[in-house]
Parts: C-alpha cells; sequence; structure tokens
C-alpha cells in the first residue's frame, strides 16, 4: 500500500516535509482505515466538485472546448469525467464491469498552479459509479484539484 509506505517513511523524529518548492511541519502523524464502497452501481449518485476540477489542458480548453457549442461542450466534459472514472479504477486495479454513465452540471473557472492560470471546471454530476469521499478526478490531483464529496439527499 503507498500511503502506508509513505506514511512509515517519516520517523517520529522527522519534523518536516518538503514538496516541490513548499516545506510543510509535521505536527502529527495518524493513519486511519475506513472501508469504502467502490465502482459501478445500480443506481445514480450525486457528486459535488469541492475543489476546482482541472478536466482539460490549455491547449484543449482553448483550441477544443471554446471553439464548440454549449451541447458539444457538455458532452466533451461528460466523456472526458468518464474516461477521468476509468483512470482512476484503472489505478486502483479495478475493472469495470459495464458502462458508465454520467450526467454533469458544470460552470467553468480557472485557478492558478505554479503561478499560470489554467482553465478549471466546479459543480455537480450524477454517475451510476461509487466513489469515496475526497478522492480526486482528472489533472493534478495530488495538488488538491478535482477533489469529489457525494451529495446527500
Amino acid at each position: 500500500m503507498k500511503v502506508w509506505k509513505f506514511f512509515r517513511k517519516f520517523s517520529t523524529n522527522t519534523k518536516k516535509i518538503e514538496l516541490d518548492e513548499s516545506t510543510y511541519e509535521i505536527l502529527e502523524k495518524k493513519v486511519s482505515f475506513k472501508e469504502q464502497e467502490f465502482g459501478l452501481s445500480d443506481k445514480f449518485h450525486t457528486y459535488s466538485f469541492e475543489t476546482p476540477w482541472f478536466a482539460l489542458n490549455q491547449e484543449n480548453f482553448t483550441d477544443k472546448y471554446k471553439k464548440i457549442g454549449t451541447n458539444e461542450q457538455k458532452e466533451l466534459l461528460r466523456k472526458t469525467l468518464v474516461g477521468n472514472i476509468l483512470s482512476m479504477s484503472k489505478s486502483l486495479g479495478y475493472t469495470v464491469p459495464g458502462q458508465i454513465k454520467c450526467e454533469t452540471n458544470l460552470r467553468p473557472g480557472s485557478s492558478r498552479m505554479k503561478g499560470v492560470e489554467i482553465a478549471t471546471f466546479k459543480g455537480k454530476f450524477m454517475v451510476n459509479f461509487l466513489i469515496p469521499d475526497y478522492f480526486g478526478l482528472g489533472k493534478s490531483v495530488s495538488r488538491g484539484f478535482g477533489t469529489v464529496k457525494r451529495c446527500s439527499l
């Protein structure tokens, strides 16, 4: 398990961690394990992007997304989201046994990454797939982009 190896890497004597150009002080170390449902579902579930979703690189945003109509934009984002879920599944060793279906209600925005403005999206989506809260979808999830949370009924 990658998280466990990362956790054990830092002994109790370690006081800081360096990620890219930033240094963070370690105040406490704790790991908790929790079983979560994950995978294709026979029901649709609604999720919100708690942090901006970095769905398209700047080239695709400028050369594709901005040059097509509203319906085509929605379809491009829907296909990208399905692709992100398939990628997440593959990285977790899960083979999706059927078709992922989703609908999106997203609005474009922008964020900054490494001092550069990037196109992102916020909003909600419905999908026939169970995703644990606070998992990330899309590009740069390790930097906090694309964090999802299931919406309660």
